[in-house]
C-alpha cells in the first residue's frame, strides 16, 4: 500500500483499539480532537489524504495493526471521518 501520510492513517487507527464504537459519532469526536489539536499533531489535510490515499486502495488500511474490527468495518468508519473532515472545513491553519 502506498501511503504519503502512512503515520496519519496509523494514527488514526489507534484509536480505535479502545472506541466502543466506531459511528459517525466517533468519527465526528476524532475530527473535533483534530481541529483542537488534542492528540493529532498534523493537519486535517494529511489526515484526509492518507485516508483519501487509504481507500482508493484495495490492500488491507489497517497494515500491521490489528483492531477490534474488521477490515471492512475500519473502511466504513473512515469513510465517516472523511465526510467529516469535509464538513469541517475551512480547517485551522489554513487559507
Amino acid at each position: 500500500m502506498t501511503i504519503d501520510h502512512r503515520g496519519e492513517m496509523d494514527a488514526l487507527i489507534y484509536p480505535l483499539f479502545s472506541a466502543p464504537s466506531i459511528d459517525r459519532d466517533e468519527a465526528a469526536a476524532l475530527v473535533r480532537a483534530m481541529s483542537r489539536g488534542t492528540y493529532f499533531p498534523h493537519t486535517m489535510a494529511a489526515y484526509s489524504t492518507a485516508i483519501s490515499q487509504a481507500l482508493a486502495q484495495s490492500d488491507p488500511v489497517t497494515a500491521a495493526l490489528e483492531p477490534p474490527y474488521t477490515e471492512a468495518q475500519v473502511r466504513e468508519f473512515l469513510g465517516l471521518m472523511l465526510e467529516e473532515l469535509e464538513k469541517a472545513k475551512p480547517w485551522p491553519g489554513t487559507d
